[in-house]
């Protein structure tokens, strides 16, 4: 779940490209800290607090998040993730009671669940992909949904025109078997466009920049 300011009142916070980012475990964090992250900063600028595994705050971090939560200041906008279940369930009541603004992440564990993902991915981007170009898709980059996401908007980005199987091939070919050693047995062969290639691809998730 997230938790900004209540609804109609979300707005973006005054500089927020150029805004402080602070991403903690509500776990072992002490109470006062998150006062200390988001208290005005001599330069100026918004801040951006991301609370993961709110379900572990202690009592008192609780009550810090809900009063961040419900009253934050014009430049913080504050977040925080939940697992669900009974653990820490009364801090989501509290900050279900304060109406603050709430989105929910159900687990995707099947692969019907992936492909549906994939198509919102895709018409969120205002693009359309077949059923053998998701297939291709998820073959070829696997099941975690940060990759997915990225490859989405890659293909979103970098094609025109229905994406198909084809154009997923085009782009994604050799993804699985790519490793540290083809992308050496690559550059000692001195094709140096496929080790590139196969860099990419070798290259731990969420870690890809190119």
């Amino acid at each position: 779940m997230a938790a900004a300011s209540p609804p109609g009142e979300r707005q973006q916070p005054q500089g927020a490209e150029g805004a402080d980012v602070h991403d903690v475990a509500a776990a072992g964090l002490p109470p006062g800290e998150l006062s200390s992250m988001t208290a005005p900063s001599l330069f100026g600028g918004g801040c951006v607090v991301i609370v993961r595994g709110a379900q572990d705050a202690g009592k008192d971090l609780a009550a810090e998040l809900v009063r961040l939560a419900t009253s934050p200041a014009p430049d913080v906008v504050l977040i925080l993730t939940h697992a669900g279940g009974a653990k820490g369930k009364a801090l989501l009541t509290s900050l279900m009671s304060a109406k603050v603004a709430r989105v929910d992440c159900p687990a995707i564990k099947r692969p019907g669940e992936r492909l549906d993902f994939l198509r919102a991915e895709f018409r969120r981007a205002g693009r359309k992909a077949d059923d053998g170009g998701l297939r291709t898709l998820l073959d070829a980059v696997g099941n975690d949904l940060r990759d997915l996401a990225a490859a989405c908007s890659q293909l979103s980005s970098d094609t025109e025109g229905v994406i198909s199987q084809a154009v997923v091939a085009q782009y994604y070919h050799g993804r699985a078997e790519a490793t540290g050693f083809t992308v050496a047995d690559r550059a000692v062969e001195g094709k140096l466009a496929d080790a590139l290639e196969q860099l990419r691809w070798a290259w731990p998730p969420g870690h890809r920049r190119c």
